[in-house]
């Protein structure tokens, strides 16, 4: 189950994702969920990058709005007795990437690779906050952090992934595994252990990823739309719901600018035949998109 960055913008959104997560394990599902950043999070860690790279005191500004989305998520879902080491936890995150930043205020230069180091505080504080969210509850959750089982090249900014080698990290660490786990997206690394990223977006192609070296019973991308629709609906009138599409033609369209899904995850699917549900955060009872080898079936 993969929750974009609309799905986790706020309290009230991550709110509906546990639900939607806990429905989901009453089925007794075995269940693995890849999150994005927090809705705007990404661009506010290029902003930053940018900023200090240019020498603008301004990047102090947007560094304490990134702390401070963070913060507030915590301490609006978890109760004030439990959230001190939590915040602790994410203090070290901060420090972290505020290190980062000084080096880059510092050189005046912002290589490749430390762009993706900065890009990655995103997913790393997203997926870690919302498994302390669900543990807060009762439930057995347990983080993962992506960069130790999704490897890749050097190829910083969109990361080519060794398939062979992660699928293998990502069986041995998960397959056995029978809690929730809860692992960001559109981050990994270098075999050496540098953060790499998979592009923007990347976040459905991990999960594609995960739940094609799992052979999982089905793969759910979880946004803000109910679907793949016949054409983009903020640009065209009357467009209609595809309920059931095929692996091609899912992927020619987002290769040809459907942001629903990104492009690459489709062929990890294809390869292991496991559909793929297009699914409304914010209207679960909708019928949503499947992904398959199919017929087109519009609503």
């Amino acid at each position: 189950m993969k929750f974009g960055g609309t799905s986790v913008a706020h309290a009230s959104n991550i709110n509906k994702v546990i639900d939607i997560v806990l429905e989901s394990q009453a089925k007794k599902d075995d269940i693995f969920i890849v999150v994005s950043a927090l809705s705007g999070i990404t661009d506010d860690l290029i902003k930053l990058a940018n900023f200090a790279s240019k020498r603008d005191l301004a990047y102090k500004i947007i560094f304490k709005n990134i702390c401070e989305k963070h913060d507030q998520i915590v301490e609006e879902l978890i109760d004030s007795k439990k959230n001190k080491n939590i915040l602790k936890e994410i203090d070290k995150k901060y420090k972290e990437l505020e290190e980062i930043i000084k080096n880059i205020f510092s050189t005046q230069e912002i290589p490749l690779s430390s762009l993706d180091v900065v890009m990655s505080f995103g997913e790393q504080l997203s997926s870690y906050i919302i498994s302390e969210i669900i543990k807060s509850r009762g439930v057995l959750c347990e983080f993962v952090d992506s960069r130790n089982i999704i490897k890749t090249d050097d190829n910083f900014g969109n990361a080519n992934v060794d398939i062979e080698t992660s699928y293998k990290l990502i069986s041995e660490c998960l397959k056995n595994k029978h809690n929730i786990v809860i692992m960001g997206g559109f981050i990994a690394s270098t075999k050496n252990g540098t953060t790499t990223t998979l592009g923007r977006g990347g976040s459905d192609y991990t999960a594609s990823l995960v739940g094609a070296a799992l052979d999982a019973s089905a793969i759910e991308i979880w946004t803000d739309v109910d679907g793949i629709m016949t054409a983009d609906p903020r640009k065209i009138k009357n467009t209609f719901l595809i309920r059931d599409i095929s692996y091609e033609k899912a992927e020619e369209m987002a290769y040809n600018g459907a942001k629903v899904i990104h492009p690459k995850a489709i062929k990890p699917a294809v390869f292991k035949n496991i559909p793929i549900y297009i699914k409304n955060t914010f209207n679960p009872t909708s019928t949503g998109t499947l992904i398959s080898n199919k017929n087109e079936k519009i609503k």
